[in-house]
């Protein structure tokens, strides 16, 4: 590898690009032959009018060239919003990489991964000379993983980021409590992981967030915390009991769906807003990042209004002048966001903040889960917004009442295949100026029917099409050959060890030995 000048007499890129070229390249034991698996990228599909033949020359070298000198451009200390570009060009005698940052180096080379293919006992490029200038749709393109519902290893994590920059993906999101666990170790509130957690072992400890938010970073992801609140707080009463209102009484009796999910926190109870905010400067401090999500989904008011500790919430509502229950909400989500904002921090939050009037314009990003017409909104009342409405992945098959298509719940849940994923795509018909305001794009794994043992096959056979709707134009679009394609990166990261427990997507063989 031949780096600028630039980039060799600075410590931090010299490290990220040696670190990212570090690669061993293995490769299914198969000549690809179907002019389809030669798109040049899972991201970009490219029609090449004729092959050339293999060249019998040997490239040893390839040059890297970092357009800027100053380092705040070719290196900037914020993954969100930076330059991702590239251009890779390739011929019989050289392989040249053109980026104006590190993070867009790194995805050249994984496109470069993408164009070698096995040739008897060597490795080959084919339809030489080739050139290719790329940069991605949304400056957010992420996967939200669900830690709170099913146990999910530190070494999936860890695979997950592998995963996501081998798609050219930049975010993490890790939702970290909810009303079945919390994942989170607190220094502060320690009982809230010691007696709200599934187990010990996959509890997120500051310290291995902290290498793994700078092992994210070498691979070009941002990675950021969410716990969920007011409501999906069950969890949090099993360390502090008292912090969440008894309304029990009323979920059972009313058979409730998903009742624990529905528990919230107590605002008469003074220690609830005291782990809120110490929790978020926690999650700031650790994370170290611009951005932290602080839920504000599925709030359910009759669960304050029939809890048993009503009549003194009540009294408070009266004290703070608040003439609603709805107000107790609006008090949670004003302290989080504000809580962030002190932090230095943006706050994300669920859309029902945004439809509840309660998210700060200024600062705070909404992500659209369940309706979809609400990204549109968010961004023409000038919000900055993510989607992931119809982009959940942990279900295998739309829900349904029997055998009747029209009782299919679509309104966020799941659609029906791969090529439905890849289809998806809610701003197709935003004009420029609403686009200013789509940040990009989140998939996700809500993991109630997830852990480690189906993770990667559940998630990642169809995040494939995401990750290249997030990535590609919204006119190249190549549906009839993904399967093959994302087939072919399945292997790839099979060989590489992060994809192992994924499925195939079309007929192919893979020795991923």
């Amino acid at each position: 590898m031949s780096l600028s000048t630039q980039c060799q007499t600075n410590p931090n890129c010299l490290s990220f690009m040696k670190f990212n070229f570090n690669h061993t390249i293995t490769f299914p034991l198969q000549q690809q032959k179907n002019l389809r698996d030669f798109r040049i990228s899972l991201h970009k599909a490219i029609d090449i009018p004729h092959i050339i033949p293999l060249s019998p020359k040997f490239i040893k070298q390839v040059n890297i060239i970092f357009k800027s000198s100053d380092e705040k451009i070719y290196y900037p200390s914020t993954i969100i919003g930076s330059d991702e570009s590239y251009s890779l060009s390739i011929s019989t005698s050289s392989i040249i990489i053109e980026a104006q940052t590190v993070y867009g180096a790194r995805h050249a080379l994984e496109t470069l991964l993408q164009l070698i293919r096995p040739n008897k006992n060597t490795f080959v490029i084919s339809q030489l000379p080739i050139t290719i200038t790329d940069s991605p749709r949304f400056k957010w393109r992420g996967l939200m993983v669900d830690l709170a519902r099913n146990a999910i290893s530190k070494l999936t994590l860890v695979k997950t980021i592998n995963a996501l920059a081998s798609l050219k993906m930049n975010v993490l999101h890790l939702h970290l409590t909810d009303s079945q666990s919390f994942m989170f170790e607190s220094s502060s509130f320690p009982e809230l992981s010691k007696q709200g957690a599934f187990n010990q072992e996959n509890v997120l400890n500051k310290p291995f967030i902290i290498q793994l938010v700078r092992y994210a970073a070498l691979r070009g992801i941002l990675v950021y915390p969410e716990i969920d609140i007011p409501g999906h707080t069950a969890s949090w009463n099993l360390g502090y009991p008292g912090v969440t209102v008894d309304c029990w009484d009323y979920l059972t009796s009313n058979k409730v769906l998903y009742a624990e999910n529905r528990v919230s926190l107590n605002p008469t109870n003074e220690t609830s807003f005291h782990i809120v905010r110490t929790i978020l400067k926690e999650l700031a401090e650790t994370f170290g990042n611009q951005y932290i999500h602080i839920g504000g989904d599925e709030v359910d008011n009759n669960c304050w209004l029939n809890s048993k500790e009503y009549p003194v919430i009540k009294e408070w509502m009266k004290k703070n002048n608040f003439d609603s229950i709805s107000d107790v909400e609006s008090y949670y989500n004003q302290i989080a966001q504000e809580e962030v904002i002190k932090q230095g921090a943006h706050p994300i939050v669920w859309e029902e903040v945004f439809k509840k009037g309660n998210a700060k314009k200024d600062s705070t990003i909404i992500q659209v889960w369940s309706d979809i017409r609400q990204l549109k909104l968010a961004v023409d009342s000038g919000y900055k917004a993510i989607y992931s409405a119809g982009l959940y992945l942990d279900r295998q098959v739309p829900l349904c009442n029997g055998f009747d298509p029209s009782s299919c719940e679509q309104r966020y849940m799941w659609v029906w295949t791969t090529r439905d994923f890849y289809k998806h795509d809610p701003t197709k018909d935003f004009t420029d100026a609403e686009l200013e305001n789509v940040y990009g794009g989140e998939g996700c794994s809500w993991d109630e029917s997830c852990d480690d043992e189906n993770f990667f096959d559940r998630v990642f056979q169809r995040f494939s099409a995401v990750a290249e709707r997030f990535w590609s134009n919204k006119n190249l679009i190549d549906d009839e050959s993904h399967e093959v394609r994302a087939n072919y990166l399945r292997c790839l990261g099979k060989r590489r060890g992060f994809l192992k427990g994924t499925g195939p997507l079309y007929t192919s063989y893979c020795d991923a030995k």
